[in-house]
């Protein structure tokens, strides 16, 4: 890292190459793995400059840890700006870099508070007893920082600028600031970022498990179960970056497997009640030591749209299996059948001998639970 503590040599730079690398979305390894990439296949030298323009809210404390290790063992000139939206940053993604730049309003929390910070941000900052750092509103350059509201102001205050306290003084080229490259992840990278988002992660997670469900009882080819697998394994890789509970994960399969034994009886009770309640329940355990704050509604609504889901695939079951081959069925023809309940439409459940059978009812005709029924059939279909 380039020395800002003396005061006796000033390092001038011409700079001939500038990137700027953009961060947004839940910060986190891959943002850090795609970083590295890209410096060590541009390999900087000392008349290069990085900035990183960093608009990310949520972050993982690994992210943060491994991307302070790699930024401070550079030695080329890196420059980070904080925008274009104030936010909260914690200070040791800040660390490491030469040149700092912030939007007004920007919060720096986890700050290791030593004279030297005190000295450098206290004095015109508000800096509270949490360990924040609240930037101020008004624009500027500060000693070895600037206040300023966009990326171009930044690249315009850094450049041939004396009102530095550190040692490092830029002059960025004019064909420079022509071909300025604007950076992101690769698109698997970027993929990844996207499924760290807690809702995300639960969403695909949970209707993969749907999907591979479905394609138990509604046997197809199995594009459906490859589909679900696969949203299930994307789904589970920022498990253990983000801090996962695996105990909800554990409740969340017996959650599934009443949800499947549901489906195979072919109709809801007071099951599919304690089902729906044990889903929120997994999802609320499997978030609770998650390193980003999750919307416990939000959870909620998903497992809403889960349950919805089961509702819409069991007639469809249904449906297929009454369309299905009936000449076993047609055995029963002539059986007395006892009356268990009424379900949804014109069907009812019914015992015959050990088993529970779904039969047609008449509509106009009122059933007692319990009382025998005689079986008939109507148009392939067993009714009482």
């Amino acid at each position: 890292m380039i020395n800002i503590i003396s005061s006796i040599v000033l390092l001038v730079i011409s700079v001939s190459q500038l990137n700027i690398f953009e961060i947004d979305g839940v910060f986190s390894s891959a943002h850090v793995r795609s970083i590295e990439r890209h410096i060590e296949e541009t390999q900087y030298t000392q008349n290069d400059l990085l900035v990183i323009q960093y608009s990310s809210t949520k972050y993982s404390e690994k992210a943060v840890d491994d991307f302070e290790a790699l930024i401070t063992d550079k030695e080329f000139v890196k420059a980070m700006w904080v925008g274009p939206y104030s936010i909260e940053i914690d200070y040791g993604i800040t660390a490491g870099f030469d040149i700092l730049g912030f939007v007004p309003g920007t919060v720096i929390t986890n700050v290791p508070f030593t004279s030297e910070i005190e000295a450098k941000y206290c004095s015109l900052n508000t800096c509270t007893s949490e360990g924040k750092i609240i930037i101020v509103e008004e624009e500027g350059i500060f000693g070895d920082y600037l206040v300023v509201g966009s990326i171009g102001a930044f690249l315009e205050n850094i450049n041939d600028s004396e009102k530095f306290s550190n040692n490092v003084q830029l002059s960025i080229k004019e064909d420079t600031f022509e071909a300025i490259n604007f950076l992101k992840p690769s698109l698997m990278e970027r993929f990844y970022i996207a499924i760290s988002e807690p809702i995300f992660t639960y969403m695909f997670f949970v209707l993969g498990f749907a999907l591979i469900g479905l394609e138990l009882f509604a046997i197809g080819p199995g594009i459906m179960a490859f589909i679900g697998g696969l949203l299930v394994i994307i789904s589970s890789l920022p498990f253990q970056e983000f801090g996962i509970n695996y105990l909800g994960i554990g409740i969340f399969i017996v959650a599934y497997l009443i949800y499947l034994k549901i489906l195979s009886r072919g109709y809801f009770s007071v099951l599919g009640i304690a089902a729906f309640a044990i889903l929120v329940l997994s999802s609320i355990v499997m978030f609770s030591n998650y390193v980003i704050s999750v919307n416990t509604f939000l959870l909620a609504f998903i497992s809403i749209g889960l349950a919805f889901f089961y509702f819409i695939a069991i007639p469809t079951v249904i449906r297929s299996r009454l369309t299905t081959d009936t000449s076993a069925m047609t055995s029963f023809v002539g059986r007395d059948a006892v009356y268990i309940q009424k379900l949804d439409g014109n069907a009812a459940l019914v015992n015959i001998g050990k088993s529970e059978v779904r039969v047609e009812s008449d509509p106009e005709k009122k059933y007692i639970v319990g009382d025998s029924y005689q079986l008939q059939e109507n148009d392939g279909n067993l009714e009482i």
